[in-house]
């Protein structure tokens, strides 16, 4: 199994980077970001690439038929990967037209894969946001590790509030993973890690947590379920 390095917990949940991808993520819900095309036209690549191939080119098939589009936050579903797959699931979710990606777009994403583990009962989560492997560059995705971190910290937020209102049970998340590249796994937990830091420090102040909304409005949001 990969070793994971330690960001920080909060609430009981461990938040955690790792270097591995989408298809090699040893966890209950193994989350993947895509765009509606590559910048380059050049295919697949990277992660995005070998979890395709992990499906026998599933996910590429899907997408050339049209069944999966990866419009602003369409989810795909995939409840019974192949033996291929480590994790017990896997979420596709879309990002929409790579050229309207921020940060916030990102940090929708992160909210909308946390909401789900809650509701489906995860215990250990993995995140891939794919943005180079989508061939955006490090200076265009700038610090969206804190755009990140602060998306799931505030649904971790959120839902302890439901539950001390009596609402809901005590989510059984305890482990929520970054997928990062290996070259790049030091600087980028150094970054989630400044952020936890941060963000946490302002709520044990006080402050409240709120992530910037994004809207794509070329794309409708949808749901497939495999």
């Amino acid at each position: 199994m990969t070793q994971s390095q330690s960001i920080g917990v909060w609430r009981g949940v461990s938040l955690e980077v790792a270097a591995w991808d989408a298809a090699h993520a040893e966890v209950d819900l193994s989350a993947v970001c895509m765009f509606t095309h590559e910048i380059a036209e050049a295919g697949l690549k990277g992660g995005l690439l070998h979890l395709d191939q992990a499906l026998s080119g599933g996910l590429a098939e899907l997408c050339r038929s049209g069944e999966f589009k990866a419009d602003f936050m369409e989810t795909l579903l995939i409840s019974k990967p192949p033996s291929t797959i480590r994790a017990a699931a896997l979420l596709v979710i879309g990002l929409g037209n790579p050229s309207s990606w921020t940060a916030a777009t990102t940090a929708h994403a992160v909210k909308a894969v946390a909401r789900a583990a809650v509701y489906r009962g995860d215990r250990s989560v993995a995140f891939a946001p794919s943005l180079l492997d989508s061939r955006l560059t490090s200076s265009q995705t700038g610090d969206v590790a804190l755009d990140m971190m602060r998306a799931v910290i505030e649904i971790i937020e959120v839902q302890t509030r439901v539950v001390e209102r009596g609402l809901a049970h005590t989510p059984r998340l305890q482990h929520w993973i970054f997928d990062v590249g290996l070259s790049r796994a030091d600087a980028v937990t150094e970054h989630f890690r400044e952020g936890f830091q941060s963000i946490t420090s302002a709520l044990r102040a006080g402050s409240t947590i709120t992530t910037p909304n994004t809207d794509d409005p070329s794309s409708a949001p949808g749901e497939n379920n495999g």
